[in-house]
């Protein structure tokens, strides 16, 4: 077998593989027995996009390619007292994958979730976008999958771990694409993650994990400084230990917890709005001439400067995508993104946020006021736009001149509707000021972002979260043994993978402790 490394491919050749590696390799094409791609990113430098490739070779002088190994490389690790009480709070990321590593080592667990099973669920979101009626408990933030179900389902992530190719890999045992495994910028799909969902459920629960939807924590259960279990919406539930993995929009949890003393502080996060252009233009920007070519599917950004010391960065990129209502409490409103796996909608977008310090929203010390400062943005952006989950929206060039829009484009994605607004009447002026030198920068690097056609809606809040729930060396809280913090709800992580490798890391933890 011979290894490719990044080989730069030409879109005339996307689909003759056999052919570059024989030129590679200096060999005839009738020597090929077989070529697997390992990596794949795009290069769109230049006038001409081009594919960078990594690849397996096989001659008919080796053995064929070896099939594609997906077992776990995991260690197991030695399990204390295997028969003790675990209940996990959350079955997004943080919570299912955390929920898998139990049951794959022998352990049966309790998870709940606030939300609903995925077709209810499904259901209540849809009547948010189409009739404007809000669940407070299951809704595109809470239920089965958490929030990134509803969502591009991106994994691409910045860190260097061997978790990684496990959460890729669970994933593709649960029917995600083998593209996840190769491409730079791995994503799933909102429509490929409902049945990924549904499959990784029916597992757990053939493996003993007991599924509790629609089951909110109200109240810990603490004895002599240790979880002894949970009060929830349904009942009572005993617990040896507790992993705390309910994302990063369960604000009434983090009240509770203060009351508790438990210990948390503030942290950085951003805020900002989300950007729409029709994708064709951004496909233009980025391809050239070679936009629409079938090798490239639908272009992305990645954007970032300072303006006066503050981060101004793209965030949650959704090719051909939806902008979506994310509120969890009535007289709210707050929007993201997500795609489905083909990205084919006529719009992308993104989130334009800007880094904020703690002495931004919480000059007095107290972990919660970034609850609040998001909260304050959110009912802003509620009422300008009307009171009835109408997003306010202003075309980008009349934000970037400091205007407010009387007029919008004709299409948009979000739904239920846009309202033509000054969005420096619902953000904060030290936000929109560096969104706007942003964007001319953008402009400069992208020639034609800033356009009439784009539109900038309000309010992304939830970037990650404000708060971050201390722990220790065991991955505890300090002061109440057997509850551990985990996610990105505890601001331990900031995406799906990240989310899910915490999941794995704070279980093997627990386990090996109880």
């Amino acid at each position: 077998m011979k290894s490719l490394r990044n080989v730069l491919v030409p879109l005339r050749f996307a689909g003759k593989l056999d052919a570059i590696a024989a030129r590679e390799l200096s060999v005839s094409v009738d020597d090929i027995r077989s070529v697997r791609v390992t990596r794949r990113s795009i290069d769109a430098r230049g006038k001409a996009p081009k594919l960078v490739l990594t690849m397996d070779v096989a001659l008919y002088s080796d053995d064929d390619l070896p099939p594609l190994d997906l077992a776990s490389q995991l260690d197991r690790p030695a399990i204390a007292e295997p028969k003790k009480k675990v209940v996990i709070v959350g079955t997004g990321p943080a919570g299912l994958f955390a929920a898998l590593r139990c049951t794959d080592l022998g352990m049966p667990c309790v998870i709940i979730d606030r939300g609903g099973q995925l077709d209810n669920r499904h259901k209540k979101a849809r009547r948010l976008r189409a009739d404007r009626v809000l669940d407070s408990e299951s809704n595109l933030c809470f239920g089965e999958g958490g929030a990134g179900t509803y969502s591009d389902g991106k994994l691409y992530t910045r860190k260097r771990s061997p978790l990684v190719r496990e959460v890729y890999r669970r994933l593709v045992e649960f029917g995600a694409s083998q593209d996840i495994l190769v491409d730079a910028h791995p994503h799933v799909g909102t429509n490929r993650l409902i049945p990924i969902m549904a499959k990784m459920r029916d597992h757990l629960i053939s493996q003993g994990c007991d599924f509790r939807f629609d089951t909110r924590m109200d109240d810990l259960w603490v004895e002599d400084g240790a979880i002894r279990g949970i009060q929830t919406s349904t009942g009572d539930i005993a617990a040896d230990a507790l992993v705390l993995a309910t994302g990063h929009s369960a604000r009434d949890t983090y009240a509770m917890l203060a009351a508790y003393g438990v210990p948390m502080e503030s942290k950085p996060f951003a805020i900002g709005a989300r950007v729409e252009h029709p994708q064709h233009l951004i496909d233009s920007i980025q391809f050239g001439g070679s936009a629409g070519h079938p090798a490239l599917g639908a272009a992305e950004y990645f954007l970032r400067c300072q303006v006066d010391s503050r981060g101004v960065y793209s965030f949650c990129m959704c090719p051909g995508g939806f902008v979506i209502p994310t509120p969890t409490e009535p007289g709210h409103l707050n929007v993201n993104g997500m795609s489905n796996s083909t990205r084919k909608n006529y719009f992308a977008n993104a989130a334009l946020v800007v880094t904020v310090e703690p002495q931004d929203f919480a000059p007095s010390g107290n972990a919660l006021d970034g609850l609040n400062f998001q909260r304050a943005i959110e009912k802003r952006t509620f009422d300008v736009g009307g009171g009835d989950y109408t997003a306010p929206a202003t075309r980008l060039t009349d934000f970037v001149a400091g205007r407010a829009s009387t007029t919008l484009p004709d299409r948009t994605s979000f739904r239920p509707s846009l309202q033509a607004a000054d969005l420096q009447d619902v953000l904060p002026s030290m936000i929109t000021t560096a969104i706007r030198a942003a964007i001319r920068r953008f402009d400069r690097r992208l020639r034609g972002y800033l356009t009439n056609d784009a539109v900038i809606i309000g309010s992304e809040t939830t970037t990650s979260s404000p708060i971050r729930i201390l722990r220790d060396e065991t991955l505890q809280c300090p002061s109440i043994s057997g509850l551990y913090p985990t996610g990105e709800g505890a601001g331990y992580a900031g995406g799906i993978v990240s989310s899910a490798m915490d999941g794995i890391r704070v279980m093997d933890r627990l386990l090996a402790q109880h």
